[in-house]
Parts: C-alpha cells; structure tokens; sequence
C-alpha cells in the first residue's frame, strides 16, 4: 500500500503559521530570528516558540525550526543554546546546513531530531548515507533530481526523504551559490541572498553581445507538481515541501489547502486522479513566475527559465485595445472576469501596474465584469495597443483565504469521543479521548441527584457536551451512563465539560516537552600549536606552509610542477587519465615526488558514480595520494579508498566543529569556506589542518541547467548533451553595472558562473601563514600553461620569502592582475 506523504508547509511568521495549519498541513517548518535561511521572512523570537509549539501541536501538526545557515565560530555558543530551548519545547525538529552544527546538536542534544537542509546539496545515494551515520533522521534532498533518482535513493538507503513539490527555484544548487556574497557581501549561506538570479544580464559571446529571448536569464520559473502528484507519491517519499517562507499568509493557505486536496484525493482513489482547472488557475493566480516541473520528469532545457519576468505574472485577464487621452482611461478587452479591488499588470513591465478602483462598461461604473466585456479604468501611463493584461491579484481569492485562518473559532478540528457517568449520589464523572489515545478524566465534585421534577435527559447531556465552542475539539462520539431520572444542572455539565477540555489540551501540548538540560557542559576541543608572530616565520620543514596547485590540462600539471607547486590536485575524467599526455605528466609528478590528489565534481549523480569509482580506482593505481571530495557523497566513497582526503570548500566549513566533524569522518584537511574572513581563519586554524584558496576565478555558482543550450533550445536526442553549442566560444553574462561574469559549461553540460574579478591573495600571504593555514591553495583550471607558471612562481615566492626573510622576490598582486579581488579575505559576510 503506497504510504500517505506528509504535507509540510511554510511559515514565515504567525498569520502564514495559522494558515498553514487551519488549511490542512501535517507540518510546518519556520525559522527563529537567528540562523534562518530566509533572514528577510518575519520569523518568530525564540521567546514566541512556545506559544507556536502549543498551537501546532494542540492541532497535531509538528513544527520543524529552521537553523539552516553557516555558523560562525563566535555563535556556536548562541546556536547550541537555541537548540536546548528548542529541545525543551518540544520542537519536532531542526533543519540545519552547517555539519558542525549538526555535529554539535547530534553529541550535546541528542533527543532533537535532525533534518539535513537542501543547503547542504544532497544529491546521491552516498550523500544520503553518510548523513545518516551521522544521526541525521530526514535528508532534503536538492531539487535537480528526476523522479528516478529520488525513488532510486528511497530504495537504497530506506532514508527518510523530503522533496519541494511547490514554489520557487534557485538556478544554482543550494548550498552553493556564492553570488550574493561576492557582489555585496550579503550571503545566501547565511539567509542574507540579494537573488541576483532575479536581475538583468547581456550574453556575451568572444566578446560580442548576443541577443536572448528575454534579460532575466538566470530566473528559472516556479516549481508546481501538481500534475505529477501520483508519480511523486509513487516513489515513497516521505514528506512534500511547499516552499514560499517570504510568501504572504493567502499564498501558504492556498496553495497547502489545494495540495492537502490533491494528496487525499489521490490516496482516497489512485485510479481516478485529476487537478481541476479552478485549482489549477488558483495555484498561477497565487504566485507565479511561469510553472515547472523542473527536473523531475526529464531535463527541462530554456523550459525551466522566465527570462522576460523574473516576478510574479499573474493570470493573462485581457488586452490593451486602447487609451482615452482627455479622460485618462484605458480601454481593456477581457478575456477573464475582473473585479474591482483586483491587481492588474502588464506584459513586459515590472514596475507597470495598479489595483482596480473602478470599471466602466460604456459610461456605467461597475464593480465587476466578465469575458468579452469592453471596459475603461482610470490609468495614466498607457501601454501600447495589443499589450496583454494580467491579474496579479484576485481580490475575492484573497478575501476567501484570508476567512480561512482569521476566524476567531479554528476550522481545524481534533475529533474526540466524550464519556460522561452520572450515578445519583456519586460524583459526576467526565472523560474526553482524543484519536491519539491521550485522555483527561474529571471527577466533579457535584453529587448527582435525583429529578424532583424534569429529569435530565441522554440528548441534553449529549447537546451541551458537544458544544466544544472555541476550542479545537470536536465530539464524534458521546457515551453516556446515567438512569432516567438523575437531575444535573446545566452549569455543572459546561463546568465539566470546560475543565476535561482545558486538560486535554494540556496533555496534548505538554507531552512533547523534554527535559531541561544542563547548559553549563562544555565540548572538549582540539587545538593545535600555532605559531608566533615572528618573522621570519621560521618553521622547519615538514610544518611549512604548503602551496598547492588545482589543474585541467597537461600542460598546466607541467607548469605547477616546474614552477614550485608542492601539491597538485588534477580535476580529470577516467579517460583523461587514460591519456598518454596525462600519464607522461603524472609520471615526472611522481618522480619529483609531488603529491598528487584527484580533484572530484561538486555534482556526482547516482548514475555518475560507477565511472567516478573507476576514476579513483586508477587514480590509485597510478600513485595519486589523495582525493578532493566536494560533496558528502564523495567522502563516503573516499573513506573506503585508503587514500588521503581533503574536504574541498563546497563543504562549507565555518566554524571548528565543522572541522573536527569532517576530521572524525576520515578527513585529513580541510578546506576552509570561502567567505571567511582572517580573524575567522586565524581562530579555525587552531582546531586543524586548513586549506585556504588564494587565488584563481572562484566558481559563485553550479548549475545543473545548461545556460547556453537552454537559450539556443537546439537540444538533441539526449538529454545531456546540448549540440555542444556551450563549447563553441568564451560565453560571459554582464549584469546592469558592467560586471562580466565568465560562463563555462562541463562535460555534464552542468553551467558553471565564476566572478567578475580574479581572486589574489599575494599581498596577504605573511598573514595567513601567521594564521597557522597547512595549505595555500592556486586555483589554476581557467588558466593557460604559461600563467600557471606565473601564478605558482608567485605565490612559491611568496611562501619562501616568509621563512627566508628574503624579500627580494615578493610579488604583488597588481603584478599578477590589475583588476583583482581579494574577496571576504578582510570583509567577510553578514
């Protein structure tokens, strides 16, 4: 029997929380004040939580708190003590990006479960696993995934699975995207995103600009699965995740009151699923920027993007037919009803709209009209002919949700069964059973008489204990025993009836607190010896600072060889190691013994990993000493590869348990975030082994849509390869500052976007090595072999000069590139 998923629903603050729940939700997930997400959502004070708890749970709904951003080292403290009171109150549980803070809650608060955020970009089999190892009960998984992929990681990992089945995209994997922060320092790792994705680029192509059906071109559209909703349930996942924490309360009513619907409707009769077209129109009426099913059918191509709106477009109402200078009136054909009190906007225009005040059909004003009808209304920027009219808002929509969570008497009920004994001359006695078999017994102290007069009949007692009023209960059954002629004063039975009410909800509500915990432990920490601030830095051999060198090509290999590199991570297929230019190059490495690491994909697919496996098996062979694993699937193949590991940035360590997490999981380096400032580093590197990248064109984001494919739509057969149309020239987007934005396209035809400015950290190497960071890292695969060579006699330079006290030979950076960034290194993020 296929299982009933669980509906969760956002909640951004109290109004959407009522929505949500009076509307059908199963859950809800919402974020505390500190270490949310979606830091510009209201969200709640960690002082309202247990008034939401009670809320929810009174109703039998779970509240799952967010806390699913990176974590500095100086709020670990701060974090940890969030999770107590959490536990405490009972919250069902946390959602988290940051592995220390997963590691944190798993050690010190071990009664509140754990849920892996979409941020931390789980996409495979591995990832799942490695995870739940580490205590993690439910895995988000990303949303590039197809329905097989989802199913497949069901069945091999029998994981609790979550997935989005509504509201909006990011075009890069979550957890990955660095965009915001490089451009102003507001990071999407932190719930800061800017949503640059929503802004205006030009493509450039060698140079030249090249015209695009539309300037939005990294919007994709809204997420709707409604009409795939059985194939979804089919694959057994366990929750379905409506997004939309920054969405109106309107918005989480509708569209939880819409899926609730389609859910039950499906498990109530498989055979005979369908999505009517009022619910269609209401879900594109809500909010939408065009509708997806995004990856989960099949690659959706240029399908998945809303180039020309990147904002909500509402539903297409009718035409400009005209305009009226001397009465400032437009004239609008309908093609759907409008009504006044309604939104309307135009194609082609963000900034171009109004809310109706009045309709005119020839010289009558209306409050309403329908299909066909002519009308004028009061406008005084006039579109041109033909231009199409949308609603934006549908007044009376909005009135009907609104009605749904503002009435003061709930709409959600908790169905109970009343047991009510009155023997004359005992005490009245009163049970209420809810289905979750939680009971309140009163036993009054009224002694029940004999009638002198009417006795009390079994239908006035049934009446007025059903008049559960306010409260959430609602009597399905009522059992009454008492004889024909007892005597019980109206008054008694509401008194009984109040307190057994009243201490139902207690027991609902106060069994899902915990127990206090002792905050004054403390976790024993690591800490390394760092050295002084002496310089010439002086540190023997084998403790120096190490300069690696990350390459693509031969001739980048030779040159990073030749040129000081002391480690080389190779980003490379298994037919690249197959290469007889590849194994002449990996042959000189070994005879200079330089070590060698296999630099792994941030994305490896399911599909994907039997020829990675491959990869590192003759990686193996042929003497590398080590892998860069990029995501939590990688490290749990390399655990078992014998091979040394270094934990490549993507990972998103932020703070020293972080480190230590990944160091307890096989790590034996650790690449450090990078929108970590120095004094973040300096207090990171006490803890272990780091790595930090200084220089080269830093990735901001990952994509699996093919951004050059989906404009040119002359996309093959296979859904993986897009003519090579991506590969036939240097693409860059530009954005409305004059920013240009390299775009490369990998095998995978998955986009990668790095930033505007090369980053340089020559002129801040005496810092880091002060700092105590094991490796410096040269991000060298955009370069050619020449400027490898250049880049790593700089930075070999450089590192000498801090032991030898040598500065002859220091470079800066204005020598390597006159227009440089040096990233967080000084001002890190918000």
């Amino acid at each position: 029997m296929l299982k009933t998923p669980e509906l969760l629903a956002p909640a951004g603050n109290m109004e959407s929380l009522v929505a949500a729940v009076e509307n059908g939700a199963d859950a809800v997930y919402l974020g505390i004040r500190d270490f949310s997400a979606r830091a510009y959502a209201g969200n709640f004070g960690i002082e309202e939580l247990s008034d939401v708890l009670d809320f929810a749970h009174l109703r039998g709904v779970k509240v799952y708190v967010t806390m699913n951003t990176l974590i500095k080292d100086s709020e670990i403290k701060k974090a940890l003590d969030i999770m107590y009171t959490l536990d405490e109150l009972g919250a069902d549980a946390i959602i988290v990006q940051d592995m220390g803070l997963l590691e944190l809650a798993r050690i010190k608060v071990p009664s509140l479960p754990i849920h892996a955020s979409t941020q931390m970009t789980t996409h495979n089999t591995e990832g799942v696993r490695f995870l739940k190892n580490m205590g993690v009960k439910r895995i988000v998984l990303a949303r590039e995934l197809s329905l097989e992929g989802i199913a497949e990681i069901k069945t091999k990992t029998d994981a609790e699975i979550e997935v989005f089945v509504h509201g909006a995209l990011c075009i890069c994997y979550s957890g990955q995207c660095l965009m915001s922060s490089m451009i102003g320092g507001r990071s999407g790792n932190r719930g800061y995103c800017a949503q640059p994705c929503r802004k205006q680029y030009n493509l450039r192509k060698d140079g030249k600009q090249v015209e695009t059906d539309g300037s939005y071109l990294l919007s994709p559209k809204d997420l709707n699965t409604s009409d795939i909703l059985p194939e979804l349930i089919k694959t057994g996942m366990d929750s379905f995740k409506i997004e939309g924490r920054m969405k109106r309360p309107e918005y989480v009513a509708g569209v939880v009151r819409i899926y609730r619907r389609l859910i039950d409707r499906f498990a109530g009769d498989p055979n005979n699923y369908f999505v009517t077209e009022e619910e269609k129109e209401n879900l594109e009426q809500l909010f939408n920027r065009g509708f997806t099913t995004g990856y989960l059918k099949a690659d959706p191509a240029g399908e998945l993007m809303s180039r020309q709106r990147p904002h909500n477009q509402g539903i297409v109402i009718g035409e400009v037919t005209g305009f009226n200078n001397k009465l400032n009136r437009m004239e609008i054909t309908l093609t759907r009803e409008l009504e006044v009190g309604d939104g309307i906007g135009f194609e082609d225009s963000r900034d171009c709209g109004t809310i109706i005040r009045g309709i005119y059909i020839g010289n009558r004003l209306e409050k309403k009209a329908g299909t066909g009808d002519i009308i004028t209304i009061n406008f005084d920027q006039p579109p041109k002919n033909g231009t199409l009219v949308y609603r934006t808002l549908d007044d009376s929509l909005m009135k009907e949700l609104q009605a749904s969570y503002s009435s003061p008497a709930p709409i959600r009920k908790v169905p109970v069964s009343i047991g009510f004994k009155a023997h004359i001359g005992e005490k009245l006695e009163l049970s209420i059973s809810d289905i979750e078999n939680n009971t309140s017994t009163v036993i009054c102290e009224y002694i029940v008489e004999r009638s002198q007069k009417r006795p009390t009949t079994e239908d006035d007692v049934s009446r007025q204990l059903a008049k559960t009023g306010n409260t959430v209960f609602e009597a399905q059954n009522i059992a009454v025993d008492m004889p024909d002629d007892a005597f019980i004063p109206i008054k008694e039975l509401n008194n009984a009836r109040n307190k057994a009410t009243a201490e139902l909800e207690s027991i609902r509500t106060l069994k899902w607190r915990r127990p206090a915990h002792d905050r004054s432990c403390e976790m024993p920490e690591k800490q390394t010896e760092v050295t002084g601030n002496a310089e010439p830095i002086g540190k023997s051999d084998e403790k120096r600072t190490l300069l690696s060198v990350t390459v693509n090509s031969p001739g980048n290999l030779n040159s990073a060889l030749k040129s000081g590199a002391d480690l080389i991570y190779i980003d490379i297929s298994l037919k690249g190691l197959q290469d007889k230019a590849w194994k002449t190059a990996i042959s000189l490495a070994s005879e200079r013994k330089i070590p060698l690491y296999l630099h792994t994909p941030l994305i490896v697919k399911d599909r994907e990993v039997p020829k990675l496996k491959e990869t590192i098996v003759l990686a193996k062979e042929l003497g590398f000493e080590g892998i860069v694993a990029a995501n939590t699937g990688v490290l749990g193949i390399a655990s078992n590869c014998g091979m040394r590991i270094l934990a490549d940035s993507s990972l998103n360590v932020f703070n020293r348990y972080s480190l230590q997490a990944l160091e307890q999981n096989g790590v034996d380096t650790v690449t450090l975030s990078t929108e970590m400032n120095l004094g973040q580093i300096t207090e990171l590197a006490k803890y272990g082994d780091c790595e930090y990248i200084v220089h080269g064109q830093i990735r901001i984001m990952e994509s699996e849509h093919c951004l050059i494919g989906g404009l040119s739509e002359q996309k093959d057969d296979n859904a993986l390869n897009c003519a090579s149309l991506c590969k036939s020239g240097n693409f860059e987007i530009v954005d409305e500052k004059g920013f240009e934005f390299p775009v490369k396209t990998d095998p995978e035809c998955r986009t990668h976007i790095f930033n505007s400015r090369e980053l340089c950290l020559l002129d801040d190497i005496p810092q880091l090595i002060r700092a105590g960071v094991s490796r410096l890292r040269a991000d060298a695969r955009n370069m050619d072999d020449k400027r490898v060579a250049m880049v790593t006699r700089a930075y070999r330079a450089n590192i000498d000069a801090c032991y030898t006290g040598e500065t002859k030979y220091i470079w800066h950076g204005s020598d390597i590139n006159e227009e440089h960034t040096r990233g967080h290194y000084h001002r890190g993020v918000i």
